[in-house]
């Protein structure tokens, strides 16, 4: 993209006269602005014929994003430089550019709390990452269905709700994701609320005697496998017989518990 000539510095743009610059070196006018940025023509037109005082900030998005500069540049009359913020790797996108104008119009005090928050965020996010990048925790997903180790759950489309924070050295290799036990069948092993650790398998390879996740005639279970049955730990719970015209799959092992 081909930019206007930039006048000194000290000097002021305003709004249309940067918008002006912007289609003259584009080829543009407005009625093809109109077009390909998709702004109404009777919005561009009415700039020009009754101001712009009342430009929306996701207009001014949209032509920022059209013409590759900043939302701040077109509502600053200073910035003369369409790559203001950005030759520094620092630009203020459409919702960013919301937050500071909510911002600039708080107090002294609704700025201290703004600032207070945002610094304590900034702090455990840097220590978040160095952690991370040093190797001493690793994130996981705790999906939101919980394993039955009982009569079972009824499977769903699974997500996870949150993102755990655990040191490495607990996680177990080739762990992939973590679930949570519902129920007291794989008890003592297994309590109920325990998270454990899963590897995903594809195309069977659990062995008979390992704990795995299962999918059950579309029940979820958190089960030992047998000899054509799932077991439970808890002798309360008689095993389940798996016949030739019930459906098993098995999502995963279960390596460990959190």
């Amino acid at each position: 993209m081909i930019y206007p000539i930039r006048k000194k510095v000290g000097d002021a743009m305003t709004f249309l006269e940067k918008l002006d610059a912007l289609m003259e070196r584009s080829g543009l006018n407005r009625r093809s602005l109109s077009l390909k940025a998709g702004i109404p023509y009777t919005t561009i037109d009415n700039w020009y014929k009754r101001g712009y005082e009342g430009l929306q900030l996701s207009t001014a998005g949209k032509l920022a994003e059209f013409f590759d500069t900043t939302t701040d540049y077109f509502l600053r009359d200073d910035l003369t430089d369409p790559d203001y913020g950005k030759a520094a790797g620092f630009q203020v996108d459409f919702p960013e550019m919301v937050l500071l104008r909510q911002y600039r119009a708080l107090d002294t005090y609704g700025k201290r709390a703004v600032n207070a928050v945002l610094t304590a965020e900034h702090d455990r996010m840097t220590h978040l990452v160095e952690r991370e990048q040093k190797g001493w925790i690793t994130y996981i997903n705790l999906y939101d269905l919980a394993v039955s180790a009982g009569t079972g759950e009824p499977l769903g489309d699974t997500y996870y709700t949150t993102r755990l924070e655990i040191p490495t050295e607990k996680v177990p290799e080739n762990a992939h994701c973590c679930l949570r036990v519902n129920g007291d069948s794989m008890e003592p092993a297994y309590k109920d609320g325990d998270i454990v650790f899963v590897q995903r398998l594809e195309n069977g390879g659990l062995r008979e005697g390992e704990v795995g996740v299962f999918a059950f005639n579309g029940e979820g279970y958190i089960k030992q496998l047998g000899h054509r049955q799932l077991l439970s730990f808890n002798p309360d719970y008689p095993p389940i017989p798996v016949g030739p015209y019930d459906r098993l799959e098995c999502q995963g092992r279960v390596l460990a518990k959190l």
